[in-house]
């Protein structure tokens, strides 16, 4: 399939309607609004995972797994895998294109009605379930393409297993909805789709696009009527200027943070948050503690839905519960989808008791962790249900030690998934790093976990195996609680003193009252205001559905949704392309065209600084390279105080490497040209030279570290100009700027630094040309 998302450079500095995030939420109004006509614009944090690109082994795994700690981070800021880990509740999410959808099971289940009636929810949602939220669970199942495991696909051991539990429980099983494919060909929005191989890794990202992640659906919908996606755009935060938002990001993979740069910022008339319950939380405390007036009820209302983890292990039926990873399907047993049978147990006289058991499968990546850790876990809080064969037990443990986690106990090992209800009284909060915390005292002891407990512990002794329970839910470690389905935080209500955001998702613009910002909505599973016992894909999806039709509405935009048949768009490599980033600093100030010298020093008296942090992106090395404009693209922020006392974004920036001067044979110029966006919203041009001749003296240092601005008051070529100046790069600087030159685009290290190494070639050898040897370049003075 085709990327979804453009280069960077490309943003406008301008949009109708900016997205953050790209789950259920965001991805629903990207393309409904796209499909309304609006000018969309998607900032996400994560990257673009393309199928064949998930990790299927232990160290892409490691390479792929984020850790955020209090007061520190493990691993890459767009590390698939995003663990959260707080004093109470532990949080898993996905972070890339798609958000969690990546890396979920797949279960699209409606919500019991009852949970409708909890009074937590808004009247106006109440009142409108059939017109609104049942017809938004239409929508939503119309573009994810949910269906049950198919009786015709082979036998899976796992769900059998499931049933035989289910039987012994006396509790009602089936095969639930899942957003799987189990056919070949071209999806309703012209993605090419294969069925599903069986392979079991779900959960770490499906490499044969069988699985109905939003990438397949919602997000290529956009795509297709015009939205523009950006990755690796981590929004901080929002605020609102003169009637429309700014919305503030810093760029992931860039190095800017070497150089301590401003973040960047997109203006539009209306922002929809979708970053998910810690995300959009963490993004509006962040904008209310820089003075945005919202709700003290901000960040309250959180539930893990819910969510615990256990394992049957070492039962005395062959489950086949591990993903393949990197074994090729057709080698192996089917493992199937991650989940695929549930033991239904709501309906029950209160609401509060229900909950549900699903079956799953571990990452095939993970297999190679897994029998030593299964073998510590059983025996530090393992509970046998069968006592009486121990020796065969002990065997088949031994035989997943020496032959893997296809063998013995880990292949007879059953996963469970269970969502229940919480109470939903968590708290989310920023720490002293503006990360957003969960805080939720006692949450482990609460009698709904024993209850599930007890009732995994039985689902195992059907199977005659060891229960294991998430090993951190244990009284030594303080009954910790791990949640793949974080809810509230912006929870909607009556009015500000109930919730962060009213019926629609739109956020209240005070503590008290009705008054909300016309043009901020929040559209994920932060706004859920409690628990809703089974996975909440489907219902995040009925109420971002239900509130983005709203939105439409109110302002008389008309979303189709008719579904025609849509060509696939045919998959181009992408080139292998270099970047890097370069922090130039000098003075500027009202002077005649050309006359650099005179602004610099007018500049310097008056104290007019001028810097800029720009990353220069070359998508395709070899184009920049051998094209006579040697053009890359160039996006960033700069301080000039003269015109604006916060920092300006750069957008349509253009970097011209060593081109001719057109009068000076001998010479090489380096060009920049640039928008540069005010807070305020001007805008202004800038343009800019180093001059790179071979002059008497040591001149190469200077030559390629001086650079001659000019500032035009305006964006257009016509533009007056409004000063001139110098910047120069200074040599702390420049040893930063080393460190962040890397390549993209690359399908691995050994492509990556030859495209580095073609550029650097490039790159010494014009320097040759103009000063004329090698053994010129080091020429001196004397």
């Amino acid at each position: 399939m085709s990327r979804l998302s453009r280069p960077i450079t490309e943003i406008r500095d301008r949009y109708d309607v900016v997205v953050v995030g790209s789950g259920y939420g965001a991805s629903i109004a990207a393309s409904r609004l796209a499909r309304a006509g609006r000018q969309v614009c998607v900032l996400e944090r994560g990257k673009e995972f393309r199928p064949g690109e998930y990790p299927d082994t232990g160290p892409e795994a490691v390479a792929e797994t984020q850790v955020d700690l209090p007061g520190h981070h493990i691993g890459s800021a767009t590390g698939l895998l995003d663990f959260h880990v707080n004093p109470d509740l532990n949080v898993l999410v996905g972070c890339g294109l798609g958000g969690t959808s990546l890396i979920n099971a797949n279960v699209s289940l409606k919500a019991e009605p009852r949970v409708f009636d909890d009074p937590r929810w808004p009247q106006e949602i109440r009142d409108d379930l059939t017109a609104g939220i049942e017809a938004g669970y239409e929508r939503a199942l119309e573009m994810l393409k949910a269906t049950p495991y198919p009786q015709t696909f082979p036998v899976l051991k796992k769900l059998e297993a499931q049933r035989i539990s289910a039987e012994y429980m006396g509790k009602p099983f089936y095969r639930p909805p899942i957003n799987v494919c189990f056919e070949d060909g071209v999806n309703h929005v012209g993605v090419e789709q294969q069925a599903c191989k069986l392979c079991g890794d779900c959960v770490s990202g499906c490499n044969y696009s069988a699985k109905n992640t939003l990438i397949m659906n919602y997000l290529p919908d956009a795509v297709n009527h015009g939205a523009e996606i950006f990755t690796k755009t981590a929004v901080g935060r929002v605020e609102q200027v003169d009637g429309e938002w700014l919305v503030y990001f810093d760029l992931h993979n860039t190095g800017r943070e070497h150089f301590k740069a401003p973040p960047m910022f997109v203006r539009a008339e209306i922002v929809v948050i979708g970053a998910g319950a810690l995300g959009s939380t963490e993004v509006l405390l962040r904008s209310k503690k820089a003075g945005l007036a919202v709700s003290d009820r901000l960040g309250t209302g959180f539930s893990g839905n819910g969510d615990v983890l256990g394992f049957g292990y070492n039962n005395d039926v062959e489950i086949n519960g591990i993903g393949l990873g990197s074994i090729p399907p057709e080698k192996a047993d089917p493992v199937g989808p991650c989940i695929t049978g549930i033991i239904d147990v709501r309906e029950q006289p209160d609401l509060e008791d229900g909950y549900v058991i699903e079956e799953g499968s571990i990452p095939g990546a993970l297999r190679h962790f897994l029998p030593a850790a299964f073998g510590i876990f059983s025996g530090l809080v393992g509970k046998d249900t069968d006592p009486g064969d121990w020796w065969t037990e002990k065997k088949r443990a031994l035989e997943s030690l020496v032959g893997g986690a296809g063998k013995g106990a880990v292949d007879n090992t059953q996963t469970y998934l269970v969502m229940a209800h919480d109470g939903s009284a968590g708290r989310l909060e920023l720490d002293a790093n503006d990360k957003v915390r969960v805080a939720w005292p006692g949450i482990g002891a609460q009698p709904v976990f024993r209850t599930v407990n007890d009732a995994l512990k039985k689902a195992t002794e059907a199977l005659g195996g060891t229960y294991i329970p998430n090993p951190t839910w244990t009284p030594v470690l303080g009954q910790d609680l791990v949640t793949v389905h974080p809810l509230g935080g912006c929870i909607m209500a009556a009015d500000a003193g109930g919730g962060a955001t009213n019926h629609k998702g739109q956020v209240f613009s005070g503590s008290r009252g009705e008054g909300v910002y016309e043009g901020l909505y929040v559209m994920d599973g932060s706004v859920i205001p409690r628990s809703v016992g089974v996975n909440p894909l489907l219902t995040i999806s009925a109420v971002a559905e239900r509130n983005v039709a709203l939105l439409a509405k109110e302002r008389g935009w008309e979303i189709d949704y008719s579904l025609p048949p849509v060509p696939v768009v045919p998959d181009v490599p992408l080139p292998v392309g270099v970047q890097f980033t370069e922090s130039m600093k000098g003075y500027f100030s009202p002077a005649d065209a050309g006359e650099y010298q005179a602004g610099f020093d007018r500049g310097q008296a008056d104290g007019s600084t001028f810097e800029f942090v720009l990353t220069v992106v070359a998508d395709d090395v070899d184009r920049l390279l051998d094209t006579p404009e040697h053009e890359a693209a160039m996006v960033g922020t700069v301080k000039a105080p003269k015109l604006s006392p916060s920092p300006l974004t750069v957008t349509e920036g253009r970097f011209n490497l060593f081109v001719d001067t057109g009068t000076d044979p001998a010479a090489k110029k380096m060009l920049y040209n640039m928008v540069m966006s005010t807070k305020e919203g001007r805008r202004y041009r800038f343009s800019g030279f180093k001059m790179v001749r071979d002059d008497p003296g040591f001149d190469l240092w200077s030559d390629t570290t001086t650079l001659y601005i000019t500032v035009y008051d305006g964006a257009a070529e016509d533009s007056a100009v409004l000063g001139t100046g110098i910047l120069k790069i200074v040599p702390d600087d420049f040893a930063r700027q080393m460190t962040t030159m890397h390549a993209n685009g690359n399908r691995g290290v050994v492509e990556g630094f030859g495209a580095i190494a073609k550029f650097g070639k490039a790159f010494a050898g014009d320097l040759l040309e103009v000063y004329g040897g090698a053994d010129k370049l080091f020429r001196n003075s004397s």
